[in-house]
């Protein structure tokens, strides 16, 4: 071994000592590789920083979609190296923890343990909080404020799916504490024309209504015409009507079937695995350079 090593070091300086030609071509590929190294492009990046925003999606009654859009979108924002947590409200009953197979995904993750029920998906970038059912404590209650809080410290963008829970005292609460509140509501006209005919209107939708955005889910071209959408906007108006007309500011068509099916038998996000359908999010992501806008 010694004698090998010692010969290495002897070829090594026999070699260092000659003289080394280069021709013109080399010299100027050698030039250009110390000039691409001496590139400013080359010198780390800072961090970007992006402006924080909390928004809760709630539906105006169940199955309208807002889970749906709520998970998707967080989703589809993370892929664009936005740091996303996306979280239901406390106390609840997780929808998520058995949308997402939770426990499946928890033990496929080494590594992963953490004090909070945790899902990291899209690179990392998307924070799934879960609360287990099974491990869940009723006693204590927890306060909005401080769990908003607590949450928004993990990620500049907080997406809080709220559900059809926004008759509750704690999704009031949220609601004055978010920065958008969007409202969903689907293509079943029937229900949400009898629901504002029927429900009283809730505070925050008098209070907060500078934040509210209206989103009409599973739509089609047919329900698209204006005639069809005065009639919606004059439902929607019936709960204040002294404010004037109620505008829908977002239309999200409807998926086909087949697909979200397919995604939810896998415990899996619609995007996951059908990436060509982010399009049908698109007017609900705004980005711009990679701020949040």
């Amino acid at each position: 071994m010694f004698h090998q090593m010692n010969r290495f070091v002897s070829r090594f300086r026999d070699l260092e000592q000659q003289e080394l030609f280069q021709t013109r071509e080399e010299e100027q590929q050698w030039k250009l590789l110390k000039d691409k190294l001496a590139a400013p492009s080359l010198v780390e990046e800072p961090p970007r920083h992006f402006n924080r925003s909390c928004i809760a999606v709630t539906s105006l009654y169940a199955q309208a979609g807002a889970s749906f859009i709520a998970s998707n979108v967080a989703y589809a924002w993370a892929g664009k190296g936005i740091p996303v947590t996306l979280s239901e409200m406390p106390n609840a009953v997780s929808y998520l923890y058995f949308a997402l197979d939770y426990e499946r995904r928890a033990h496929k993750l080494a590594n992963s343990y953490t004090s909070a029920p945790l899902l990291l998906m899209q690179n990392n970038q998307l924070r799934i909080q879960i609360d287990p059912p099974l491990k869940q404590n009723n006693t204590s209650h927890i306060d909005p404020a401080h769990w908003l809080l607590r949450i928004c410290k993990d990620s500049p963008l907080v997406v809080i799916d709220v559900s059809s829970r926004w008759k509750e005292r704690d999704a009031q609460q949220i609601f004055e504490l978010a920065d958008e509140i969007w409202v969903v509501f689907d293509a079943d006209l029937a229900r949400l024309t009898r629901m504002f005919l029927v429900e009283s209107a809730p505070s925050w939708w008098t209070t907060e209504r500078s934040k509210i955005k209206l989103i009409a889910n599973k739509w089609n071209q047919q329900l698209s015409r204006s005639s069809v959408m005065k009639r919606v906007e004059g439902t929607l108006s019936l709960w204040n009507p002294e404010v004037g007309p109620v505008e829908v500011e977002y239309i999200l068509p409807l998926v086909n079937n087949e697909k979200p099916g397919d995604a939810q038998v896998k415990g899996k996000l619609l995007l996951e695995d059908f990436a060509e359908e982010e399009h049908v999010f698109q007017p609900l992501i705004h980005t711009y350079k990679g701020r949040v806008l």
